[in-house]
């Protein structure tokens, strides 16, 4: 009985580090792919005065981090933004940026430290709403 109980025990720790040893490496290469995608991202200069007053929405995925976004354009400026979902690992606080691209109406700002991939995801969803998102008055 005691040699049953060791045998189960001894393969349920074995599939448990497997599954671990798994993961782990799903995820290191999820990482490495993000990294590389980060890297080719440009954020480019939009004339907002040329866009019609309303609501635009636009979304970006970077690997496990994306987010969509409603830009309301009043006057050809930004004047405001609203983050509908924000799927983040550590980043929640890259949501403050919006704040940057309001002041400045570009989304060529400082990307908020600590949190690269989400603020770069949240630039690129906001780039992608007022260059072909969906506008709703």
């Amino acid at each position: 009985m005691k040699k049953t109980v060791k045998r189960v025990l001894i393969v349920v720790v074995a599939a448990v580090v497997l599954f671990g040893c798994f993961v782990t490496i799903k995820l290191s290469a999820e990482y490495a792919q993000m990294k590389k995608e980060l890297k080719t991202i440009v954020l480019s200069d939009i004339d907002y005065s040329n866009l019609e007053d309303g609501n635009y929405f636009g979304n970006y995925k970077l690997g496990l981090v994306s987010a969509k976004v409603r830009v309301k354009i009043d006057d050809g400026k930004i004047s405001d933004i609203e983050i509908i979902e924000h799927i983040t690992g550590k980043g929640k606080k890259a949501e403050g940026i919006i704040d940057a691209v309001i002041e400045e109406q570009s989304v060529k700002v400082d990307i908020i430290s600590g949190a690269t991939y989400s603020s770069k995801t949240i630039l690129k969803a906001i780039e992608n709403a007022v260059r072909n998102g969906e506008q709703n008055m």
